[in-house]
């Protein structure tokens, strides 16, 4: 026989696979595979970050962070500006790659918002109160919240559970 807790963790791991495979969506409008969207996010909230402040929260090894930020600055998204001394160039979003990060994130919410249709407005504002709770209880130190928060709008998320945990 098996406890509630395991049909939970059952049920929540099942809308985990739901959810991971909408966010494919948001993978394709930048036209390349692997942590692009994320990083290109990352380098919206945070600009002027080196590629060694990019790769931590991607989990990318140092080379691996290099070809991805080579691929970007080819496709034009991304300019590297100035030099941190031994720390490396700053890293900045181009006018065109502001606008790929506006899409995909608006793509981002199409693709998530028709999840939560079934639910009524309160059952909504429970959902948000039990994942603000949960994101929180995930905390740790600076590099969770920019894992954690690799892909968010931050423009929408007023008060970031991870962040206000942290503090």
């Amino acid at each position: 026989m098996y406890s509630e807790d395991a049909r939970v963790s059952n049920l929540l791991g099942a809308m985990a696979l739901e959810v991971s495979r909408l966010q494919e969506v948001v993978h394709e409008s930048v036209g390349q595979t692997g942590a692009a969207a994320s990083a290109l996010d990352t380098i919206a909230a945070y600009p002027g970050r080196t590629i060694e402040q990019l790769r931590k929260p991607l989990g990318l090894s140092q080379p691996g962070a290099v070809r991805l930020v080579e691929r970007l600055v080819g496709a034009g998204w991304v300019d590297r500006r100035g030099s941190r001394g031994r720390r490396g160039f700053e890293l900045h979003l181009t006018a065109a790659g502001r606008s790929v990060v506006d899409e995909l994130l608006a793509r981002r919410r199409a693709a998530l918002t028709p999840v939560l249709e079934p639910l009524s407005r309160r059952e909504r504002a429970q959902l948000e109160s039990l994942l603000e709770k949960l994101l929180a209880a995930r905390k740790g130190d600076r590099g969770d919240l920019e894992r954690l928060c690799r892909l968010c709008e931050r423009d929408v998320c007023r008060r970031c559970p991870v962040a206000a945990a942290q503090a």
